[in-house]
């Protein structure tokens, strides 16, 4: 999947993720589009534009948990 330069720094997090998946499966998302977004500089991870009832608190949790663990520069 490519990305645009507009794309790539505001969002590629699949929100599904959060939503369907399993926790281990949100990890693994979340660590993908940092792989994706971060070279360059100037990424933005975001879930979407909400948090909605349907997010698993546990996955929602385990994305910002992997963002701070991985997503430094």
């Amino acid at each position: 999947m490519e990305f645009n330069q507009k794309e790539k720094d505001i969002n590629n997090f699949i929100s599904s993720a959060i939503s369907s998946k399993t926790e281990k499966e949100t990890v693994e998302e979340t660590k993908r589009c940092l792989d994706i977004g971060m070279p360059g500089g100037g990424y933005i991870l975001s879930s979407s534009n909400s948090i909605h009832s349907a997010v698993k608190p546990q996955n929602y949790l385990a994305m910002l948990d992997t963002l701070k663990k991985f997503g430094k520069y």
